[in-house]
């Protein structure tokens, strides 16, 4: 879930508040600059955009620039044949084809959806691809048709096994999204403390990190973004429990689909310069398979109810479900506009610059 106190201060931080349609119009045209297709250039714009609208600062546009330098070095296949490989019944295989992985995991869900429909459950796998961007939106997809969706990444070798040191896991990812009335119940976490993107926007920012969120190269907790990043280890949540859960996504992502997986992902130490290769899995389950959908909602507000009206622990003003921090913020920042922090700021200002588009994004 999201977390208010990080919003606040990003918002107090902000060079400027970015007009989301601008923001999105922005990142396509930098991205069609780069000969990726215009439809393509458009969704993938999108995703960031809907990271940044939802509070996933790690996950917005601060990654643009990146991603710019990584089609330039060749890591990223500006007009990739995303493609479906194999398919059955109820299942298909996706080949990313080095793209955006934004167009493969859309792809992956948008099969399993379809194929939901028909046969009420259907799984997609997709190899060779690259950076998704926010895991949450994909799951939003199936929840968007009144279906369950459930996604899932692994990724570069950062992470090591728990009680080793050796990296041999990504951060790995995992969403389940809950068709709502008003707002969908979302579930977007790493399976490490935080995702490495929230390091990564932390060393572009110069801010320290939590010490719970990684370990430096002599394995001692450290506030350094770039030490854990550069020459440390991430820390799992929840411990052997975040440990266990990634290796069923690397499981499920990288061995099922017939890609990287464990210790044959390369590692990423600077985003943008190193690649980034990534697996997944994307499940539509179609909820009146089983009951009613408009049931299944008010079932679902019924138990969201009991959460929120739950006796109050010392210290705490209100509980949350999974999701609606994100959701509130979306509503804030559809009205107020994205906050844009000076190091982001100087990146897309850069970006206009190289390739002479207008900078107007308020």
């Amino acid at each position: 879930m999201g977390d208010a106190s990080k919003a606040n201060k990003t918002t107090e931080e902000a060079i400027i508040h970015a007009s989301p349609e601008k923001l999105r119009h922005f990142a396509s045209e930098v991205l069609r600059k780069e000969k990726v297709e215009r439809e393509e250039a458009n969704f993938v714009a999108k995703v960031l955009v809907e990271a940044d609208l939802r509070g996933v600062d790690s996950h917005g546009v601060t990654r643009l620039s990146g991603y710019i330098t990584m089609i330039k070095s060749g890591l990223i296949n500006p007009r990739p044949n995303v493609r479906i490989v194999e398919e059955e019944s109820a299942t298909s295989i996706i080949d990313g084809d080095s793209g955006f992985g934004m167009l493969g995991a859309k792809l992956g869900m948008e099969t399993a959806i379809e194929k939901a429909r028909d046969f009420g459950i259907s799984m997609a796998t997709a190899r060779n691809l690259t950076h998704t961007g926010m895991i949450g939106f994909y799951t939003m997809m199936a929840a968007d048709h009144g279906m369950i969706g459930l996604a899932m990444n692994n990724g570069a070798a950062i992470v090591p096994p728990f009680g080793g040191v050796t990296p041999t896991f990504g951060t790995n990812p995992f969403s389940v999204a809950f068709p709502g009335s008003k707002n969908h119940v979302v579930l977007d976490m790493a399976t490490t403390m935080v995702a490495a993107g929230k390091l990564r926007l932390a060393a572009k920012k110069g801010d320290p990190i939590p010490l719970s969120w990684g370990f430096d190269r002599h394995g001692n907790p450290s506030s350094d973004p770039g030490e854990v990043l550069q020459n440390g280890l991430l820390q799992w949540a929840g411990g052997y429990k975040g440990f266990g859960l990634a290796t069923m996504i690397e499981v499920l992502g990288g061995i099922l689909s017939g890609g990287l997986f464990g210790r044959n992902v390369p590692p990423l130490k600077e985003f943008g310069k190193d690649p980034i290769i990534a697996n997944g899995a994307y499940i539509a389950i179609d909820v009146q398979r089983f009951i009613p959908l408009p049931y299944f909602v008010e079932r679902l507000e019924e138990l969201t109810s009991q959460i929120q009206t739950s006796v109050l622990a010392p210290g705490t003003k209100r509980i949350l479900v999974a999701g609606q921090p994100e959701f509130e913020l979306k509503e804030d920042r559809s009205r107020n506009g994205i906050p844009i922090v000076s190091e982001v700021h100087k990146e897309l200002l850069q970006l206009s610059e190289d390739y002479s588009i207008k900078f107007d994004l308020n």
